[in-house]
């Protein structure tokens, strides 16, 4: 009877140190948080979360893709506007901008931010100027803080966007047009604009 217990006892032993419990994993904080974008205030979100993310694909999603975008009076292409400062200084790296060179822009920023940090949007004065079943202006001043590493470089951006934000017979929201302006803001329009970032990438 002894001898059974003894055997019992190494048994449960050996059993106990092969199936250790793990410790469990931290999330993953790369996990996409993009939504079906439905609506224009989903857009926005998912522009926001995919910046804060560094997630170039679903940082695209949020821009009209050409002519896979297209509506019953042809195909709609993204537009990018930049600042009048960005446009005299970068004017020829504006001149055929498109979803591609935004995702190889967005893809080289995010390239040299290091992997504990990310971007940092704030929007104020945030406004739809319009809103219909089809369509959205939504107006806001922004200041970006990419969180790169880059000594010597301009730490923070600043501006005010406009998006023209589009819904199409699939449902789905897109932006299609970018507007980017310096701040009337004293002290924001010390700061370089959001297309003096753009142009500083695409290259």
């Amino acid at each position: 009877m002894r001898f059974s217990i003894w055997i019992m006892l190494i048994i449960t032993t050996l059993w106990s140190c092969i199936f250790v419990t793990r410790t469990p994993e931290l999330p993953d904080t790369r996990r996409s948080s993009f939504q079906p974008p439905t609506s224009a205030q989903i857009v926005l979100s998912n522009f926001q979360a995919a910046l804060r993310e560094k997630n170039p694909e679903n940082y695209v999603q949020c821009l009209v893709a050409g002519d896979t975008a297209s509506t019953t009076t042809g195909p709609r292409r993204f537009v990018f506007e930049p600042s009048a400062e960005a446009a005299a200084r970068f004017g020829g790296v504006f001149a055929a901008w498109s979803v591609a060179r935004e995702r190889q822009t967005f893809i080289a920023l995010t390239a040299k931010i290091p992997s504990q940090s990310f971007p940092v949007l704030t929007l104020t004065n945030e406004r739809f100027e319009f809103l219909s079943p089809d369509s959205a202006i939504f107006v806001s001043d922004y200041r970006l803080q990419p969180n790169y590493d880059m000594p010597g470089a301009p730490v923070e951006f600043a501006g005010t966007l406009r998006f023209t934000i589009l819904s199409f017979p699939n449902g789905f929201w897109a932006i299609s047009r970018w507007s980017d302006q310096k701040s009337n803001s004293a002290t924001a329009a010390a700061l370089p604009s959001w297309s003096i970032l753009k142009a500083q990438f695409a290259n």
